[in-house]
This record gives structure tokens, sequence and C-alpha cells, in this order.
């Protein structure tokens, strides 16, 4: 179990300090509210036919269902937005590790939540990306073992199975992110030594040659980086756990390695001039989004519910926003994350296991 040393608050002092709740009210008839919630929301990402939700919020933010889990897609975890669509996979029940085929649905959404388009691709999704040079919306599934990942034409709705080298780590691949017109993808689930440690590579980029991928070794399991926490130092890192990325307030690439309670921002990557910083946080967080605006609604994917919109014209600018998931042996919680100290102060409570995360803005 992970230290919980540097978060700020209890979630017990969280609630006392003033969070109320503001999550909207009412039932759906039919289990399913984002079909209705384009005439609903008035443009404020709000359906009038949300389910009740215990998910608290502070004053000046408001909670909201953005779509609701069906009988055939459930469990979300990732989200794009991209433009006037907001893409959310739903890992339904399959296997992290490819030992079945069952599917997992893609949906397209307006960012109003009315969906548009589902597509279903074999294994348990994970990461997911859009292209806008291409239109292609990248989808990574199985992060512990046999990855698949797939292109979707978000133009022609036609889906592409990318086929994979094998994996050098022995694992899978989790998230995909796309700097500089470069695409990147993480190793995730390495096979370790008998001491611990990550002999293999955990950051490769990906170039596509008709269906096929080439992948390029861009980061060790084990990279020298320069520590962010106070006394900045030099250290040789031991990446047990790759699994979200995100691109940083000044264009870095963010890898999390969850296991590790780390976040990595690595300037530059896959060039001569590649640099890694790491910022130790105190607990195991997944998606993290940097605020961009004081008015906006932040997307979040809680595993064991459905996607929610969390909506306010008093976001600081610049904030980092993470999700914590319960299934990291914590209470799952949204908080602010310090850039600098690695404290995390919950903001949003009440989520059951919160993973993915987007920026919708308004």
């Amino acid at each position: 179990m992970r230290t919980l040393g540097k978060l700020s608050t209890s979630f017990a002092a969280a609630a006392a300090i003033g969070l109320t709740l503001a999550a909207c009210t009412g039932s759906s008839s039919n289990g399913n509210s984002s079909a209705s919630l384009a005439a609903a929301s008035g443009g404020n990402g709000c359906p009038s036919a949300a389910q009740n939700s215990n998910v608290v919020a502070p004053a000046g933010y408001k909670v909201c269902l953005f779509a609701a889990a069906t009988t055939t897609a459930s469990h979300p975890d990732n989200v794009v937005v991209s433009g006037s669509d907001v893409f959310i996979g739903w890992q339904n029940i399959t296997a992290k590790d490819g030992t079945d085929t069952k599917t997992s649905t893609i949906t397209q959404y307006t960012t109003a939540g009315k969906p548009v388009h589902s597509w279903s691709v074999i294994g348990h999704t994970d990461g997911m990306r859009f292209d806008p040079s291409t239109h292609l919306l990248w989808v990574m599934c199985n992060e512990d073992g046999k990855p698949r990942l797939y292109t979707i034409d978000t133009t022609t709705k036609a889906v592409k199975h990318i086929i994979l080298p094998p994996t050098p780590h022995g694992g899978g691949f989790d998230d995909v992110q796309i700097v500089g017109g470069k695409v990147f993808i993480d190793a995730s689930n390495p096979t370790l030594t008998a001491a611990g440690k990550n002999p293999n590579p955990s950051l490769y980029s990906v170039v596509l040659s008709g269906n096929t991928a080439k992948l390029t070794n861009v980061l060790s399991g084990q990279p020298k980086a320069t520590t962010i926490n106070l006394p900045a130092t030099s250290t040789t890192l031991n990446l047990t756990d790759p699994d979200s990325m995100m691109i940083g307030p000044n264009g870095e690439l963010v890898l999390d390695s969850q296991g590790d309670s780390e976040m990595l921002f690595i300037t530059s990557p896959g060039t001569p001039q590649q640099s890694v910083k790491v910022l130790s946080v105190g607990t195991q967080v997944d998606d993290t989004v940097f605020v961009p605006g004081s008015k906006g609604c932040l997307l979040v994917a809680d595993n064991n519910s459905g996607v929610f919109s969390i909506c306010s014209s008093v976001w600081v600018p610049g904030s980092a926003m993470t999700a914590a998931p319960s299934d990291s042996t914590v209470i799952g919680f949204v908080g602010t994350l310090n850039l600098s100290t690695g404290q995390i102060q919950p903001l949003i409570t009440g989520l059951q296991n919160p993973h993915g995360m987007a920026w919708l803005p308004r």
C-alpha cells in the first residue's frame, strides 16, 4: 500500500471545510440520460434527467452526469475532447491482459453529451488519443499483456487493427500521446528482475506503415532524472508502472508511473535534447488535466459508474487537477496537484473510482 504522506488533507477534513453537494437531481427513466442531455443541458453540460449522485464539490462548481453507463457500454476509462466531439472508452467487462476476446465500446458524443456513433474493439481499452492532422483516433487495449492497437477514422468511421511487434518489456501498452507530431506509447506491466528493477524500455515512439507499427525506444525503465521536489538532485528512477500520459504546461510529455507515485516531465521526447524531471506525489494517480482557463468543465470517467462533468467559472488557470483511483488503495477523488511539492488537495470527492479526464471548454 502506498503512503498518503503528501496528501494535504484527509477526505473527512475535505468534507468538513465546506464542500457542498452540487450534483444534479432527478432520475433517468431509460437508464441512459445522455440521450436527452443535449436538449436539457442549456449548454452547461448538466442534464435535468441525471441520476442522483453523491459526488461532492465546493461552492461554485456544478457536478452532473455527462454520460451514463448502459447495458452495452459500462466502466468508462478514457475521455478525449476534440473540438465539438467527445470520445469515451468504455471497458465493459474485459480482461486487462488480453486473455479473452470480449470487446470494449468507443462512443462519440457531442459536447452536450448526445451519443453520435459507437465502435466495438476487441480488448480492454485504456489509452486513447485524437490526432487532428489525420482525423484518426488512436485506441490502445490490454495494458497488462497481448496489447492491441486500433485507429478509427472519425471521418469515414472505419476501424483498422494495427499489428504491434512483440512487446520487449513483456507486458502491454497503456496510453497514447502525441507531442510535436510524434506518437508515443508507454510500456505498462513490465517484467521486473528478481530485485524488482525494470531493465526494459518504458516509453516508445511509434510510426505506422499500413497496418503495422514500428517501435523505437525513447526512455529506459531506469532513466536518469532531476527531482522537482526540493532539494533538487540527480537520481536514477525505477519505473515499475508506466500508466497515463499528458501534455504538460510547457508542452512537455508527462508520464505517470502510477505504482511508483511519480510523474515524469519529459522535455523534447525522442530527441537528443531529451531531459527528464520527476515529481514525487503522495499517492498513486491516474490522469491529470492542466486547467487552461477559469471557465470550463472537467470531464471525469468514474470507472464504477459513468462520466461526470464538473463545470465552473472559478477554475484556477494553470492548476493541475489529478485523479486518484480507488483501485490504487485510496478513496477515489480528484484534487489539485502542487507541481512544486507534489502535495494533493482533494477538491471533488464521492467518486467511486476516477480514471480518465479531459477538459471541455465553455
